[in-house]
């Protein structure tokens, strides 16, 4: 099995739609496994979490995680993204506690999401290697 199989297996076996994701790219394995390599950047929690903090909702960007989550094919994050989204429409800052839950299951999963990535990185380190 190739070095690329080998990274997109790691995130298969970690839930992660690749297939679908990859098919919005247009089949480009290589661009796929760059923008998952970005998600870590992305997350943004600690800004998400001091907007909470601070009930500013002009910072609080679960939209844009939900939707660079739902074009990877994490559902995971993007699911407790989309469920943050729909508390926040529905009672703003009225339920923080609710709303600090679900940034904890995003970071839960980002972490769960992290050690596959430590692994792609080994992968590719490991091909380096024998080149």
């Amino acid at each position: 099995m190739d070095e690329m199989q080998s990274c997109l297996d790691v995130l298969r076996n970690n839930d992660v739609d690749v297939d679908n994701a990859v098919d919005r790219l247009m089949g480009n394995d290589n661009l796929y496994l760059e923008f998952i390599k970005r998600l870590p950047e992305e997350l943004h929690l600690a800004t998400i979490r001091e907007a909470l903090k601070q009930q500013d909702a002009e910072a609080f960007h679960l939209h844009n995680l939900k939707g660079f989550a739902i074009n990877l094919g994490i559902t995971e994050i993007a699911d407790a993204a989309q469920a943050g989204l729909t508390e926040f429409r529905a009672s703003q800052f009225r339920n923080i506690t609710k709303l600090e839950g679900l940034l904890d299951e995003i970071e839960a999963s980002g972490e769960k999401f992290a050690s596959a990535l430590i692994e792609i990185k080994e992968i590719e380190d490991a091909s380096e290697a024998k080149k």
